[in-house]
């Protein structure tokens, strides 16, 4: 944990925006607390597995998701084409409450394609349709805002920003802050690992109708803390009770509680440090998969791609990982197996 993290964690007055602000608000409620990205089960490499899509859906819902995200990096969106995307929306819809926010990654290969999907997913059910900056080509801040602006304007849905370091071009605060007018903008969501870029953001669109919803789980207790309004992440869809638990423990200014959900999430996160599950997005997902695997939810390991197979070692590694956090697993029955550090209740740990 980083200083900034546990100089947050100390202060025992939670914020009175962010959480705290979504009572009476409806708009902001609607796009705020507990988002899984949902991975893309497959029956075979690039083949999508719709009805175990369903399941999964059903499952994190059930679990205490508020929101789930289609098409997203955690479900491999770059490899996805525009009728891959049209399943799992539809499937997502069709598998949840309308009560469910369900959000749809629309970032294209350019303005007309994201356009377009963004047509699409609200034909199929969506409620949201989120979009990255342009993919490998780098533009600057005046022309990704104009491109962001051109989406809002034309998307029949509301539209979520996403902002990814990775990405080849960032979306900055004071963007996000200006866009944060158009009336169709309801949302970022942001991965950046800098609490203090959480922050700025924060405060900048402070008298903006927008949700900041954070991506990085190990940020996720923070960023609340500081103002954010929910949080969307990859192991949101691998443990969504601790995740359900920290954004209500959040909300109920119950912050031990918080901080022992963001202690195990913390020490999920460390997985995705393992050197094989960081070197690729198809290690990546086969990682979340057989967490899912492990739990009862999910039954295969393929991806989008083929050429990624675990061997035992990263089998091992993956469980042994899992094991040690303290994920809620099932048995070869289906039975669910609680490792003694959580349902010991007075060592500390939460379920």
């Amino acid at each position: 944990m980083n200083t900034t993290q546990r100089t947050l964690h100390d202060d025992r007055t939670l914020h009175a925006t962010g959480v705290s602000a979504l009572v009476g608000h409806e708009a902001l409620r609607r796009y705020s607390g507990v988002i899984a990205a949902v991975v893309t089960p497959c029956a075979s490499p690039g083949k999508i597995d719709a009805q175990s899509f369903s399941r999964l859906c059903r499952i994190l819902v059930a679990e205490g998701c508020d929101g789930l995200f289609a098409a997203a990096s955690t479900g491999e969106s770059t490899f996805l084409d525009e009728d891959d995307r049209r399943v799992l929306v539809s499937a997502a819809r069709g598998a949840v409450p309308e009560s469910t926010t369900i959000y749809a990654g629309v970032t294209g290969m350019g303005l007309k394609q994201s356009i377009r999907y963004a047509a699409n997913a609200a034909q199929d059910g969506a409620d949201v349709a989120v979009v990255m900056a342009p993919y490998f080509l780098k533009i600057n801040q005046r022309v990704v805002s104009e491109y962001v602006l051109a989406i809002a304007d034309a998307s029949p849905i509301p539209v979520a920003l996403y902002h990814h370091p990775r990405m080849t071009t960032q979306l900055g605060t004071e963007t996000v802050a200006e866009v944060a007018a158009h009336p169709n903008i309801v949302a970022i969501k942001d991965t950046s690992p800098d609490i203090e870029r959480a922050e700025a953001l924060i405060r900048a669109t402070a008298s903006a109708d927008i949700s900041i919803l954070q991506g990085n789980e190990s940020l996720a207790l923070s960023s609340l803390q500081l103002g954010a309004h929910g949080m969307v992440t990859a192991l949101a869809g691998v443990v969504p009770e601790w995740h359900a638990g920290l954004f209500d423990a959040v909300r109920a200014h119950d912050l031990q509680t918080a901080v022992r959900y963001n202690e195990q999430i913390v020490q999920l996160c460390q997985m995705f440090r393992i050197d094989e599950v960081a070197d690729s997005i198809s290690a990546f997902t086969c990682a979340i998969k057989m967490a899912l695997n492990r739990r009862g939810w999910l039954e295969g390991l393929d991806g989008m791609l083929a050429g990624f197979a675990p061997d035992e070692a990263f089998e091992r590694a993956i469980q042994e990982h899992l094991n040690r956090v303290g994920v809620p697993l099932r048995d070869g029955r289906g039975l669910r197996i609680d490792p003694p550090h959580i349902t010991g209740g007075d060592q500390g740990a939460v379920a």
